[in-house]
């Protein structure tokens, strides 16, 4: 009887929270086209400079680095016995990477329940390492925006905090510690791109490692509300009412509009890179 019950408010749940979603993407929406209607567009020429396409590339190569660390990351949970070739299981993610940017946000975890059963890996095991991929994002995410906000008072005491913890973690040689601290590895890769696409629209007072962790926590934002695939516009609406109070209009909006841009290209990177390289022999 409970069981019945349970599965009648399922599809009901469903819906509410796709809903919810939608109703958070179009909110956010709304919010940046109000921003980029109120932006005085003739502020944002200063910034598109060569230091800007520069920082979109180096952010792009540090995206795509991330990415990798989070294949390896998942790569551990999902089959901590290495039964199966690393390589393989890159593919496997990278496929999942590109797909993330169709509608509904899910078709990369779809994707790799789907290939990695193909490839003779245990649903059960697939969904359990997506569990425990989703937990590790909330958990890294955040414990790296602390690090970085502490960052911007004392940069010694976060790199050499944030080293010691991700040093330790693979010491301990376990599957959950390993995946953690490739994780934190990614944010950390994520925090800098956010760093130097910062460093090239921001004044020159503003705090990069603030700034950083307002990132995080923006991606944090576009990850945890479904629906919007990527992250987009969830993202770049929390980073503009994160950053609105303390950074000036234009320098925010060419940062975020650019670390969206070096996101999506450092995506595409590491996933056609990945599925275009030749197997090992």
């Amino acid at each position: 009887m409970i069981d019945a019950a349970s599965a009648r408010s399922r599809p009901a749940f469903d819906r509410l929270l796709r809903w919810g979603g939608a109703a958070a993407l179009a909110g956010s929406l709304i919010f940046i086209g109000e921003r980029l209607y109120r932006l005085d567009w003739s502020t944002l020429q200063p910034h598109m400079s060569a230091g800007l396409v520069g920082g979109i590339a180096a952010g792009t190569l540090l995206f795509a680095a991330a990415d990798r660390s989070l294949a390896h990351a998942w790569a551990v949970t999902a089959d901590p016995e290495r039964a199966f070739p690393r390589y393989e299981l890159g593919r496997v993610y990278a496929r999942g990477v590109l797909l993330k940017y169709l509608p509904g946000s899910i078709f990369q975890y779809v994707s790799r329940q789907a290939e990695g059963a193909r490839k003779g890996m245990a649903h059960q095991r697939l969904a359990r390492s997506t569990l425990i991929e989703v937990g590790l994002h909330l958990v890294s995410s955040m414990a790296v925006a602390a690090a970085f906000l502490a960052g911007a008072w004392s940069p010694p005491v976060a790199v050499l905090g944030l080293g010691a913890f991700v040093a330790t973690a693979l010491f301990l040689r376990r599957p959950l510690a390993t995946a953690l601290a490739f994780q934190i590895l990614s944010f950390c890769l994520f925090g800098l791109a956010a760093m130097l696409i910062g460093a090239a629209v921001l004044p020159a007072e503003s705090s990069l490692a603030h700034f950083a962790a307002l990132f995080l926590l923006a991606w944090l934002a576009g990850f945890v509300v479904p629906v919007a695939p990527g992250g987009i516009g969830v993202r770049e609406a929390a980073l503009l009412a994160l950053g609105g109070s303390i950074m000036p209009p234009a320098g925010l909006m060419a940062a975020t509009l650019a670390l969206r841009a070096g996101s999506i290209c450092g995506d595409l990177v590491y996933g056609l890179a990945t599925l275009t390289r030749r197997s090992p022999q």
